[in-house]
């Protein structure tokens, strides 16, 4: 399940002071994470909530509403690709067989 953190809201004093206008965010899921900031919509005058108020889960609704459900299922695949790369074990340098340990090669 990938776990979406608000890191920072950024705001402007219009139309109300501190109106959030960007999100600065991290979308994470086994390990892996990637972040991201979005402007974000126009700020709602006739629901407006103020920023000592503003809960995660709705910076997180208005972080997504501002990307849209195809930039979201985008951005999400991009943390699949990672748990994917991830999961692909790295190879080492392993010894020659031709060669004896005790051999040591001069550069």
């Amino acid at each position: 399940m990938k776990v979406w953190t608000i890191n920072s809201l950024s705001t402007t004093n219009t139309p109300e002071p501190d109106t959030v206008v960007m999100s600065n965010f991290t979308i994470a899921e086994s390990g892996q994470s990637v972040t991201y900031s979005v402007n974000l919509l126009p700020a709602d005058a006739s629901n407006f909530i103020p920023y000592a108020d503003i809960t995660q889960a709705e910076a997180i609704q208005w972080t997504q509403d501002g990307l849209g459900a195809d930039r979201v299922a985008a951005m999400e695949s991009e943390v699949d690709a990672l748990i994917a790369q991830a999961a692909i074990p790295e190879p080492t340098p392993t010894p020659l067989p031709w060669v004896s340990p005790d051999v040591v090669t001069q550069e």
